[in-house]
């Protein structure tokens, strides 16, 4: 199958209706970047498959945000090679619903019948397919489109795994691989199954094993030559438990309901002999409870509470004296200070008069013998302000602090040492109060202090007496027990006997299926072996194929001036195969199985270019007999694209070519280069230009035929 025609309507690029005629072997779309070359080229894909896997916007970014409808709308028309048996693909969508329709001689289909049918007419090998509409894209985007911004996606992005996956769908064998991998899940769901069996039967194992021991134990514990209790011992006992306390009726030894009696007795003396031990234990803490209540001193506190008295009413009399002698020295420290303050303002007064003396007094103007005051003046600035030393009183104040603060010492001594003597009285008052709770909580009688720690000792042995007759007549429980349980014991021994007979069968038929499913498992195993083997041979048949043209397209192409020839690799890793491509330089023997490693970022365009050019040539049945590339311009340098276009003019008679370039000098010798060779052939140029919210302009033009492959231009000296 190949282009037609095909229009579009608020798709990406194009908000308003635009149709295109690709009836051309060749189509070169030629505007500058941002005219929507890509989004013309991203609309064949959208059409064909529901997606355009670059976008990551999704369905919301296929739909012109000028888009008159609030839809983007394609319609591609298909035809085969001879030009018959038209389809017409419609494909809508909102951003939200997708809708498809296919149209054929036969009628139109809607809806998922639509994408069925369309993959059936395009490329039947994907109908089969795990997921049909993915297979279609993986081989459409790998061998028909080769878009401008993932070039390198086979080379680079694609993992070995997903290059081995992409060919063997192109080549045929896409069904065997699936089969191969769906058996290979399925055979490990089968593993973990099995596994999952073996873990179930662990259970019943350790049950076998539990009651195994069970069964010894019941055979261990039979008593020799003792079948049953004695008559008379069992009525002793029964009333012995009766005078110990233990609420339980007496039942004949031959009732049916002597075990259950036997078990309610012992439960009743365990708990009187666990009450009686901690009966014990309460005894002998008691016990040593009083032996240090006893032992304590009792320390009188009348004369530390005496001197207490007396200190504190020495220091009330101490800080009264400290008092008044503050009061007395701050006092005369106030008259010194007002004296010194009347002497030091007479002196400035004296200095100030000093400076302004003249015949008449400067403040009345009265006159005054002048050397008689000058000399009194200076007598007075000469005169000494200091208070006589007799006049001082004798400073008591340190001695006093000092009195003071030693009374205040022995003071905290003394209550220090009756708070000691108060609390070791409260300790011992709250010991005795807590030794006669234990007695009333021990059910004791009061007795006088002197005696009491023989009666609680008493006491303590009596209980000890107790709880040896508890044990003892709880041991011959047990043993009444047992020789009972005797008697029953042998229908449970032959019931467990019968269980583990069970078992024992249901162990051997769950091993049996186990062993069987790993059978299954092995040949499952084989089959998934030979798949892959008969996947390898044909993929590796293929490539074998294909290779040869890789070559000569990379050779053509000259991506590399030393590594000039390129093969493929093949190899399975964990059951998955593996396709990588290997660059080798022939004349020195070396060979690169990462090509990154040695060509430079336009070289492994090239690369890639080969690659996907060999794959589209080199399948006999692709998806479309078409090839689509977008602006190889920015991806190859100019040497590369003159490989590139030689290539290309020796292919259009197999392949439909479309074409996208940015440059229209490039655009101009791509129709002059694959220009109609015969008047059946057609080369079309779609020119976008003046991109407006609408959309671009578009103009087309035929390329007219010509046959000559070669002109030689006149030389001047000819002329």
């Amino acid at each position: 199958m190949r282009f037609q025609s095909l229009e579009l309507s608020g798709f990406r690029g194009f908000a308003n209706h635009q149709t295109f005629d690709l009836d051309a072997d060749v189509v070169v779309v030629v505007g500058a970047n941002g005219n929507g070359k890509t989004s013309l080229f991203d609309a064949l894909l959208w059409a064909l498959s529901g997606s355009v896997s670059r976008l990551k916007g999704g369905a919301s970014s296929i739909v012109s945000k000028y888009s008159s409808t609030g839809e983007a709308r394609v319609i591609l028309r298909l035809v085969n090679s001879g030009g018959l048996s038209p389809i017409t693909i419609t494909r809508s969508s909102d951003g939200l619903a997708p809708r498809v329709s296919v149209e054929t001689p036969d009628g139109i289909v809607h809806g998922p019948g639509a994408e069925d049918r369309m993959i059936q007419l395009i490329w039947r090998e994907a109908a089969t397919a795990e997921a049909p509409g993915e297979a279609l894209t993986a081989a459409l985007t790998r061998s028909v489109y080769l878009q401008q911004d993932r070039v390198r996606d086979f080379i680079d992005a694609a993992t070995d795994q997903e290059r081995f996956k992409a060919v063997s769908e192109l080549v045929g064998v896409g069904r065997v691989t699936e089969l191969q991998l769906e058996l290979q899940r399925t055979k490990q769901l089968w593993t973990t199954m099995t596994t999952s069996k073996s873990e179930e039967t662990k259970p019943l194992r350790l049950r076998l094993s539990q009651l195994g021991v069970r069964l010894n134990s019941f055979k261990a514990r039979r008593v020799p030559g003792e079948d049953k209790p004695d008559e008379e011992s069992w009525n002793r006992w029964w009333a012995k438990l009766l005078a110990m306390g233990v609420k339980v009726s007496a039942v004949p030894m031959a009732s049916l309901e002597a075990a259950t009696a036997i078990d309610i007795a012992i439960r009743q003396i365990d708990a009187l002999r666990r009450a009686a031990e901690r009966r014990q234990q309460q005894l002998d803490s008691l016990e040593s409870e009083i032996r240090v209540v006893s032992q304590r001193s009792k320390p009188d506190a009348a004369a530390p509470r005496k001197k207490v008295e007396v200190l504190k009413k020495q220091v009330q009399e101490a800080r009264l004296k400290v008092s008044g002698e503050q009061t007395r020295v701050a006092e005369f420290r106030r008259l010194q200070a007002n004296l010194k303050e009347r002497s030091e303002q007479l002196q400035a007064l004296a200095t100030l008069a000093l400076k302004h003396l003249g015949n008449k007094c400067p403040v009345c103007d009265q006159e005054y013998d002048l050397e008689l005051t000058r000399r009194r003046l200076q007598s007075i600035v000469m005169s000494s302000s200091s208070v006589r030393q007799d006049s001082v009183p004798t400073d008591t104040l340190p001695m006093l602090l000092a009195t003071l603060a030693s009374l205040e010492k022995d003071l905290s001594t003394a209550e220090l040492e009756l708070r000691t003597i108060d609390q070791a009285a409260k300790e011992t008052e709250v010991a005795e109060l807590t030794i006669e709770q234990r007695f009333e909580e021990l059910g004791l009688q009061r007795s006088s202090t002197t005696d009491r720690s023989s009666y609680v000792h008493r006491a303590a042995a009596a209980t000890v007496k107790r709880i040896e007759e508890l044990v003892l007549a709880q041991q011959t429980g047990e043993r009444f027990a047992l020789l009972l349980s005797q008697a029953g014991e042998q229908a449970v021994i032959q019931e467990l006997e019968r269980q583990i007979l069970a078992d024992q069968l249901e162990l051997q038929r769950q091993d049996n299926e186990i062993a069987e499913r790993n059978a299954t498992g092995e040949l499952a195993q084989k089959v998934i072996g030979a798949l892959r083997e008969a996947a390898s041979q044909v993929v590796a048949k293929q490539v074998g194929e294909i290779e040869p043209l890789l070559r000569e397209i990379y050779s053509r192409i000259d991506v590399h001036p030393a590594f000039r020839d390129v093969r493929f690799l093949q190899s399975f890793l964990r059951g998955r195969g593996q396709l990588s491509t290997a660059v080798n330089d022939s004349l020195t023997g070396i060979e690169i199985a990462t090509p990154g490693e040695v060509l430079s970022s336009s070289q492994m365009n090239a690369l890639a270019v080969s690659v996907f050019l060999s794959l589209n040539l080199g399948v006999s049945k692709p998806p479309l007999e078409a090839v689509i590339l977008d602006d190889p311009l920015q991806s190859l340098d100019d040497i590369n694209l003159l490989g590139l276009i030689d290539l290309l003019r020796r292919a259009k008679d197999q392949r439909q070519l479309c074409i996208s370039t940015h440059d229209a000098d490039f655009g101009e010798l791509l129709a002059r280069k694959l220009r109609p060779r015969t008047p059946e052939q057609r080369t079309i140029v779609i020119k976008l230009d003046s991109w407006s919210r609408t959309g671009p302009s578009v103009t087309a033009r035929m390329v007219k035929c010509d046959p000559s492959p070669f002109r030689l231009a006149a030389s001047q000296a000819s002329q």
